[in-house]
């Protein structure tokens, strides 16, 4: 058997949780490593930047701008290395990568370019002194501490500045400029610019030459100018302060020259002497008469609207043409006087004599014409005004600013009215000839124009005769039609028509031809209508008709010489018209027409003969009542009534049908038009049909066969019965109601009748179900009486007659102890209760009473009920604080599904409560009061209060180490409530402990409520001890659990000692001392020229390290815990104090940042005052000018260092000296006989 070869396991080598990416393999290094290796680079490199940073704090700015670059292409490097090598962890997303190069780059700009922010600049400053004076011994009286803030003892700046010639240039950009008139205010002045180079102004004059008169008037100004001079004023200067543009306002139309400037040192300015600004009358333009409204009809040809134009020539003028209120186009004038010339035009030939008279005002009317053609309202509005020189007046703008009013010429381009004839020329009106003046209306169509019209005509009796003009019609705004009133027929044509503001056209049909309508008449023509067996049975009448339709004919109606039908009339739209006149009844008639009447006549009297007629109609017979189905029982008879028509006396004939069973029956010699048929009895069930078959005349002879529709019978089995469904009493509540069953037969519906037995009145009811339903709300015998469907009366079952119902049981309620009954209604037998064994209820007068019980206990009072379940108690709860107050009172509802009830009792408050039974429900009956011997039903008991024990505040709650003995140390404990004597359950929690140690105190008589419980000496060790009571018990048994705590401390007693002995130092030096003591935290106590300060040392710190922050006489005066308030534990110390020198200041300028402008040649006084005690010493550097020739901070590069000094061995409180370079003196050191600050050069 070969021996088996093992295989390599990798179990010695551990799995990474993380996916197997990262450019460095997991077998060389594991990712906490690679994490440990990244992070440490990470602050490799910061620390290298701050240790670069602090380096070039002195530096100029090209070195801090190397220095960011140069750092932020290190932390950009760093980062995508990093996001390379794909460390676990530290692998960053796309986003993250971005934010974290965006906050590098931000920490970057702050340290090395961002010059201006302050914490930075501080903490560079600090930090490089720090740097500076590395490795000084910290409490030498020289050093410079990193607190210590430059501009506190380094203050002030003196700055030189060499300044060249300026000058002054009016209206660099050669512009024109107006000033408005008088009477528009609305425009604001113009102003003049002026450009200021190397000087700010504070003296000018300049002159104005008035362009009417020729007349030139001096101005003068004075100094200094701001923003807000009326005047002058400066509006804005260059980036680099060199230039300043300042802006003369300019109030009246003239020529503008500089005469003199000088800046605030009182040197001339220089500027050109012969350039001057023209300031002309701002343009202006206006409609006249703009608001009158102007009518035009349309195609009367131009429309002329003037417009009045001033200012400086040539105009341009912009107006805007508005139709139907919508802006349409934008047109322009451009326009000048004859012979007009000017320098700002070519052509220009200068007088011998300067004369400005081309620059005033001038003024010129122009005239728009505008081609109106289509109708419409138009508007025009001039909105632009644009001089000879360029100036502008938006006019638009200024009325949509409400500077100006609208000025817009309104003009209505009318349409011209036009009118035509309503008629159809093939068709001639007809005037119908009734009455005193016959006429006929011509109605006229107007379309287009504005009201009040003018419309004329001409009438022609005939083509021969001469047209005559008729008298106008007028139609007045409001009315809505138009009319001729033809009275002669003839031709009648429209000759004109006009409107409020214009000749109108006539239109097609612009005539009417208007004719006399003829009167209507009939011919009659009649012919009998004859029957084989009766003769005459009626007669047509063929009328003819002439004139126009549609006709109508009318006529009266007379039987046996009496009129029978007055005005009977017939309509046709045909000229002739067919009538059968068939009476239903024998007789003479005659039949008088006589009236016709057409479309133009009504009611024309006729004459025409009457027709006679003698009718015998043939025989008849109908059903009436409009019986369509009849129902019965079986062996019933009916009867129905119908009507004959004819001569009598009648014979008909009728059949009774189930279905191929036909049964023929006669009535015979009937006199009487309307009779009744009886129908034989129906024996057997099912649907019977009665038809009339044939009726006779007997008079005639003459038989007819009857079609109308037959009458259906529906014949039942049986008649119906009616039966109570009530095998037992039924029981409902008083005051309800309750439906008593019963069982139907028959046909659907039924109609009853019942009542209560041995009373004569009774009850219908009609049901539509075969179970039917009848309410009742009296107890007693109900007795059916009768029953009918819809077929017959029927009969009530006689063993199911009657029903008795009567009132159910109230519910009742069951106290079960002592065999007390509590119920709610009659007193009925009732099961007697049962005895609790455990609770005993007394009775006081009109109350139960139960034993008293604690507070919290679990009690119930158990009832038992009778009646029909679920049952509902309703209970009104009184509960009265033992300790007096506001009684609280609740109704309450108790529900239960069984006869035995459980109810709650309240125990949550101590106090008395007592219970009030009002009313109990069950299934039946509801709110059936609860009453005990006819009285209410109440019960009481009372609830007993627990004690409560509290535990006071001591007089002492720190301790020193062994200072309680178990004798005099006392706690107070508040005991309140319950009964006398009490228990107690104490529990005492020592420091470092897990478990507590119980203590049981019995027989406590507390005095005045309060019991005072001696400390036991169990408290030795040093820490927070915790004292509780847990629980207290009174002589009834009532308990309550307590949460009440003191707390304890007992306190070491430490000591201090100071690491070194110094008398003196300077502010901003540590002062260090060494605490002893085993429980820290410790408060130092210590004053500061008498005042007194504290500090604390937690448990990592046990030196005590004091930073002068001002100078005096610093001392130590005590150490103890910091749990101790009131109490110190400590141990006596000796005298430790030191005296605190002031660092020195130097102040050049008194410490302001001066500035002193030199013209070459001059000299500037530098003085430099000190503070602290003499000799001092001090050094200045000097660099590049910090502020620009216009006072202004330079931003970008550092300014470089020009000259160092320094300054030894003054003894007086000022140095002064003298200087006439350019250039920027900062002090950096400063040293008295006890301190110094900054770095000597």
């Amino acid at each position: 058997m070969a021996t088996p070869v093992p295989l390599k396991s990798s179990a010695g080598r551990p799995r990474s949780a993380f996916p197997t990416n990262a450019r460095i393999p997991f077998e060389y290094c594991d990712g906490p490593t690679q994490r440990m290796y990244a992070v440490s680079t990470f602050v490799f490199l910061q620390a290298l930047k701050l240790y670069y940073w602090i380096g070039i704090a002195r530096s100029d700015y090209a070195a801090e701008f190397f220095g960011f670059l140069l750092w932020l292409s290190l932390d950009v490097a760093f980062l995508l290395v990093l996001n390379y090598l794909r460390i676990p962890w530290l692998e960053l997303p796309v986003v993250r990568l971005i934010i974290a190069l965006f906050v590098l780059t931000i920490v970057n700009f702050v340290l090395f370019t961002a010059r201006e922010i302050s914490p930075t600049a501080i903490a560079r400053s600090s930090a490089s002194k720090v740097w500076g004076y590395f490795g000084v011994p910290s409490f030498s009286s020289g050093e410079d501490q990193a607190f210590r803030d430059q501009d506190e003892h380094l203050l002030g700046r003196h700055t030189v500045l060499i300044k060249p010639y300026s000058t002054a240039i009016l209206n660099p950009d050669d512009q024109c400029f107006c000033v408005p008139d008088a009477n528009i205010p609305v425009i604001e002045q113009p102003e003049i610019p002026i450009v200021f180079n190397g000087s700010e102004p504070h003296y000018l004059e300049y002159t104005i030459t008035n362009f009417n008169t020729g007349k030139t008037v001096l101005h003068k100004l004075s100094g200094p100018f701001k923003e807000s001079s009326p005047v002058l004023r400066k509006a804005r200067a260059s980036q680099d302060g060199e230039n300043a543009v300042y802006n003369l306002k300019a109030s009246a139309a003239g020529a503008y020259k500089l005469n003199k400037v000088l800046d605030k040192d009182r040197m001339d300015v220089r500027y050109y002497h012969d350039k001057e600004v023209y300031v002309v009358n701002c343009p202006e333009a206006r409609i006249d008469h703009y608001k009158d409204t102007l009518d035009r009809c349309s195609g009367k040809g131009d429309v002329e609207v003037p417009i009045v134009v001033r200012g400086l020539p040539p105009w341009t003028v912009t107006y805007k043409r508005y139709s139907n209120r919508k802006e349409t186009q934008e047109l322009l004038i451009e326009s000048e006087p004859p012979g007009y010339s000017s320098p700002l035009l070519k052509g220009w030939s200068p007088p011998a004599t300067p004369n400005y008279s081309w620059a005033k005002q001038h003024e010129m009317n122009l005239s728009v014409s505008l081609g109106l053609s289509t109708p419409g309202e138009y508007d025009f509005q001039v909105t632009r005004v644009k001089d000879g020189c360029g100036n502008v007046i938006d006019i638009k703008n200024l009325v949509a600013r409400n500077l100006r009013d609208p000025e817009i010429r309104h003009v209505n381009v009318r349409e011209r009215p036009a009118v035509a004839m309503l008629c159809d020329p093939r068709k001639p009106i007809k005037i119908v000839d009734m009455g005193d003046s016959p006429s006929a209306n011509i109605d006229l169509k107007i379309k287009r124009g504005s009201a009040p019209f003018q419309i004329g005509y001409v009438y022609q009796k005939t083509d021969l005769d001469k047209p005559e003009a008729m008298k106008d019609i007028e139609v007045k705004k409001g009315e809505y039609g138009a009319r001729i009133t033809a009275t002669q027929p003839g031709l009648y044509t429209l000759s004109h028509i006009s409107d409020a503001f214009c000749e109108g056209e006539i239109e097609l049909p612009r005539d009417c031809s208007v004719t006399v309508a003829t009167l209507p008449t009939v011919d009659i023509i009649s012919h009998p209508i004859n029957d084989s067996c009766v003769g005459a049975i009626g007669v047509t009448v063929d009328a003819t008709f002439t004139g126009e339709g549609p006709w109508e004919v009318c006529f009266d109606v007379l039987r046996n010489g009496q009129l029978r039908s007055r005005n009977v009339c017939h309509s046709s739209s045909k000229p002739r018209l067919n009538l059968e006149l068939k009476p239903e009844v024998s007789g003479s008639f005659q039949y008088n027409f006589k009236t016709v009447s057409d479309k133009n006549y009504n009611k024309i009297k006729v004459d025409l003969p009457p027709i006679f007629q003698n009718i015998h109609p043939q025989p008849s017979a109908i059903f009436i009542n409009d019986r369509t189905g009849i129902k019965t029982c079986r062996g019933s008879s009916e009867k129905m009534e119908i009507e004959l028509f004819g001569t009598g006396p009648w014979d008909i004939e009728y059949h009774v049908i189930r279905g191929t069973d036909i049964k023929l029956f006669t009535a015979r010699n009937i006199t009487e038009k309307t009779t009744t048929l009886t129908l034989p009895p129906f024996e057997r069930e099912g649907i019977y049909s009665v038809d009339l078959g044939k009726v006779t005349d007997l008079a005639n002879g003459c038989q007819k066969d009857l079609k109308v529709p037959d009458v259906s019978v529906e014949v039942s089995n049986g008649p119906p019965t009616a039966s109570f469904q009530c095998e037992t009493p039924v029981e409902f509540a008083e005051g309800d109601s309750v439906d008593l069953p019963i069982h139907l037969t028959g046909g659907t519906p039924w109609y009853l009748t019942y009542g209560m037995e041995g009373q004569e009145t009774l009850s219908a009811a009609i049901s539509e179900s075969r179970n039917a339903l009848v309410s009742v709300n009296k107890p007693g015998i109900y007795e059916l009486k009768s029953v009918s469907d819809s077929f017959c009366e029927g009969d009530v079952v006689e063993q199911a007659r009657k029903c008795e119902v009567v009132y159910s049981k109230r519910p009742a309620m069951n106290l079960m102890i002592d065999s007390i009954r509590f119920r709610g209604g009659p007193r009925e037998n009732v099961p007697e209760g049962e005895i609790a064994p455990s609770e005993k209820i007394g009775r006081e007068r009109d109350h139960f009473v139960l034993s008293p019980v604690c507070k919290d206990a679990d009690r119930t009072l158990e009832l038992r009920l009778a009646g029909k379940a679920p049952f509902e108690l309703r209970y009104k709860r009184i509960y009265r604080p033992t300790k007096g107050g506001r009684e609280e009172i609740k109704t309450l509802f108790e529900k239960s599904q069984h006869s035995t009830m459980r109810l709650p009792i309240m125990t949550e408050q101590a106090g008395t409560v007592s219970y009030h039974f009002e009313t109990i429900s069950d299934a039946t009956y509801q709110n059936v009061e609860v009453r005990h011997e006819k009285q209410p039903v109440v019960f009481k008991h009372v609830v007993r209060a627990p004690p409560t024990a509290t535990l006071v505040n001591t007089a002492k709650q720190f301790y020193c180490k062994n200072e309680i003995t178990g004798v005099k140390e006392k706690v107070a404990i508040k005991i309140q409530d319950g009964t006398g004597p009490y228990s107690l359950a104490i529990e005492i929690m020592r420091p470092n402990q897990a478990v507590a140690e119980k203590l049981f105190e019995h027989d406590v008589v507390p005095r005045n409520g309060i019991y005072e419980w001696t400390l036991p000496a169990k408290f030795t060790d040093m820490g927070l001890y915790k004292v509780s009571v847990l629980r207290v018990t009174d002589v009834n048994g009532c308990s309550a659990s307590a949460t009440s705590t003191v707390e304890f401390d007992i306190l070491d007693t430490p000591s201090i000692t100071p690491l070194r002995s110094i008398t003196d130092a300077c502010v901003g030096d540590k002062i260090e001392y060494s605490v002893q003591g085993e429980a820290p935290p410790f408060k130092v106590y210590y004053s500061l020229d008498k005042v007194d300060h504290t500090a604390t040392l937690d448990s990592k710190r046990r030196t005590f390290s004091y930073e002068a922050a001002k100078p005096g006489l610093f001392k130590i005066s005590k150490v103890c815990q910091t749990l101790a308030k009131k109490q110190c534990c400590t141990q006596p110390i000796e005298e430790m104090s030191t005296k605190v020198w002031a660092i020195p200041t130097v102040k050049v300028a008194d410490g302001t940042n001066f500035i002193t402008d030199l013209r070459e040649g001059d000299r500037a006084e530098v003085v430099a005052t000190f503070e602290g005690v003499p000799p001092f010493s001090w050094s200045y550097v000097r660099t590049e000018a910090a502020y620009d020739k216009e006072h202004q901070a330079k931003h970008g590069k550092r300014p470089s260092k020009l000259e160092e000094r320094t300054v030894k061995n003054i003894q007086d409180q000022k140095y002064t000296f003298f200087t006439a370079t350019e250039g920027t003196i900062v002090p950096v050191w400063i040293k008295d006989k006890h301190c110094q600050f900054g770095k000597e050069v």
